[in-house]
């Protein structure tokens, strides 16, 4: 069975993330599309007007503009804040939401607290309202890159772009996406050393807070659509089709 994929990166990133999963999954018969969210890759939107509501509303909008109906929409880190909104706004064209490696939210609740993180105030004083990955220090890149290639790691550090600080600020409604029933999965990376929240993983840390999620478990980092995408779009296929 042909499925069709929905695929939405994380911060810094763009649609080209994806680019060696899409000729994977294309591989394996299905159809798969990348989105640039607001102000990322050739989306030329201006950072510092970037929300969640405008990420959520671009991968909507890109669905509907293709009439695509039975969409597993992936997405990786901080897609995982996207995804959500996207599935309860248009729940009858979603089939399955994927977390691969990604950020699951508490209901209502935003990424950083503003009030206690004094890097938030100083990126909300910048014309563009945004943060570079060079900002947040070496532990930041070495767990971004920890399992690449020195020359993947050369390109992926050139192609990285600003990251909007809105979208990370914004409450996540999780409840409406709960109530629709849709089915969710996570992709755990078994290697993700990417530091968050002062947790040592992202499984079950995230994962946790789905309900019900089927997994799938991938030797990757954090980066897996790009070091390891045979093995990505693999378990990608594998739980849209329910495997």
């Amino acid at each position: 069975m042909t499925e069709t994929f929905v695929l939405v990166h994380g911060a810094w990133h763009g649609g080209w993330c994806w680019a060696a999963v899409i000729n994977q999954l294309e591989r394996l018969g299905d159809r798969a599309y990348a989105v640039d969210l607001p102000g990322h890759g050739m989306n030329r939107a201006d950072r510092a007007k970037v929300t969640l509501d405008s990420y959520v509303n671009s991968v909507a909008e890109f669905i509907e503009r293709r009439d695509l109906k039975n969409v597993v929409l992936a997405g990786h880190s901080l897609g995982g804040l996207t995804i959500p909104g996207v599935a309860a706004k248009i729940p009858a064209r979603i089939k399955r939401v994927v977390w691969v490696t990604a950020m699951v939210a508490l209901d209502g609740q935003p990424t950083i607290d503003a009030a206690t993180t004094p890097l938030a105030a100083a990126i909300d004083s910048m014309p563009e309202r945004s943060i570079t990955i060079e900002m947040l220090g070496k532990e930041a890149i070495d767990g971004l890159t920890n399992d690449m290639a020195p020359g993947l790691k050369e390109y992926v550090m050139a192609a990285l772009g600003p990251q909007p600080l809105a979208p990370l600020l914004a409450p996540v409604p999780m409840a409406p996406y709960f109530a629709t029933g849709i089915p969710s999965s996570y992709v755990v990376c078994e290697d993700d050393h990417m530091p968050v929240g002062g947790a040592p993983n992202w499984h079950p840390y995230f994962s946790s807070r789905l309900r019900n999620p089927t997994l799938k478990f991938v030797k990757s980092g954090h980066e897996v659509m790009l070091t390891h995408p045979v093995e990505c779009a693999r378990a990608l296929h594998e739980l849209a089709s329910g495997d």
